[in-house]
């Protein structure tokens, strides 16, 4: 039954979802010491006996001569203010010991009651492991040992933790439902003769997108996001989240690239993301033409204001300045009828005038007088009788 779970869990690494979870940021690293030596029991007394205290703490160092073996405690380490929750760790061993010459002396899971492996056929000196942990089957510990190595070395010989080999990666399995893999990417290693190195559990960096002046974007950690505008921690840049600048039509027709809120902030109209005044033709305002009015003068006026004024537009392109607006036919003095006034020829004539072309006004004009008919006062008289 255990081995049932145990596969269940390792089938997890294959089938979770590749999202962080409790685990993350969790490291495997290793420590010896050689004031300690292998025992029967030896699991039990490490928090009495072979406890560093912490990752920084741990020894990868020993100096036991090749005929002496090297107690080496595989930990699994997390942040002081982690919540883990382990249930299955999927790990192989790095080392540099020939297989099959029997230099690990003594080797095995340490883990709560009813903790079990399924090692790989030639371990520990091939192929990876997998632990599953007891009945209850979790782990919340920050730092425990999960397993322990009793090896013989030489001078230039080291020891430490790894992927396996089996499926090209190392992860820790939690104890969510469904359980959730997590990576592991720090490992840990011992050394004859010289120091070694454990790669400790640390904050991770924070990305996010950077957003530029120009619209461009990087993934960067916010303290590298200079001249730019930090967009939250986990922002990516594909979409993009920056604002570009965009092609703004103003009311004179004039085109700016200008970022949507400076656009509409003076006034002018976004054409829309991915827009340019390279390839965008404004809306032109309307342009003052030659207007022309009844006495023949002529104003640049916009056709509306030219109609609204009694004028003529004389068309898009016109003006006065080389527009010449038709002409009234010319005045003059006209007499009819012994009285002088100011008309045209054709009125003049029509009203039984005579038009003087001379005289553009009545002054100095004297009209012939009406003509008269001789008659008596008598014959007037008559005229009443």
């Amino acid at each position: 039954m255990r081995k049932f779970l145990l596969a269940l869990g390792i089938l997890a690494l294959l089938c979770s979802p590749a999202m962080a979870g409790k685990n993350a940021n969790g490291a495997l690293i290793v420590h010896t010491n050689d004031a300690n030596a292998f025992t029967s029991g030896v699991c039990a007394r490490f928090e009495t006996v072979d406890n560093p205290g912490g990752c920084e703490q741990a020894g990868t160092q020993t100096n036991k001569d090749d005929a002496t073996p090297a107690l080496i405690w595989c930990i699994a380490a997390f942040l002081p203010t982690a919540n883990p929750g382990v249930t299955v760790i999927y790990f192989g061993l790095n080392h540099n010991l020939p297989p099959g010459q029997g230099y690990f002396a003594n080797f095995g899971l340490c883990g709560p009651v009813g903790s079990i492996e399924v090692p790989d056929t030639g371990w520990p000196d091939l192929g990876g492991n997998s632990v599953a942990f007891g009945s209850g089957g979790v782990v919340g510990d920050t730092f425990f040992p999960f397993y322990l190595l009793n090896a013989f070395g030489f001078a230039g010989a080291f020891v430490g933790t790894g992927i396996n080999p089996t499926g090209g990666y190392a992860a820790f399995v939690d104890d969510s439902n469904p359980p959730v893999q997590d990576a592991i990417t720090q490992f840990g290693v011992v050394r004859w003769g010289t120091l070694g190195q454990n790669d400790c559990p640390d904050v991770p960096v924070q990305e996010g997108a950077c957003c530029f002046p120009d619209g461009s974007c990087i993934v960067t950690p916010p303290g590298q996001c200079t001249g730019g505008v930090y967009q939250g921690d986990g922002t990516v840049c594909i979409p993009n989240p920056c604002p570009r600048p965009e092609a703004c039509c103003f009311e004179d027709g004039h085109c700016e690239d200008l970022f949507a809120a400076d656009c509409l902030a003076r006034g002018g109209a976004p054409q829309g993301p991915g827009s340019a005044c390279a390839g965008i033709i404004c809306n032109q305002p309307p342009v003052p033409e030659a207007c022309c009015f009844q006495d023949g003068s002529c104003q640049d006026l916009l056709a509306d204001a030219c109609t609204a004024a009694g004028g003529i537009p004389e068309g898009e392109g016109t003006a006065c300045a080389t527009f010449t607006c038709p002409q009234p036919p010319p005045e003059a003095a006209c007499c009819t009828n012994g009285v002088c006034s100011v008309a045209t020829e054709a009125d003049c004539v029509n009203g039984g005038g005579t038009w003087d072309p001379t005289h553009p006004n009545c002054d100095g004009v004297e009209c012939p007088p009406v003509a008269t008919e001789t008659t008596t006062w008598g014959a007037i008289k008559a005229n009443y009788r």
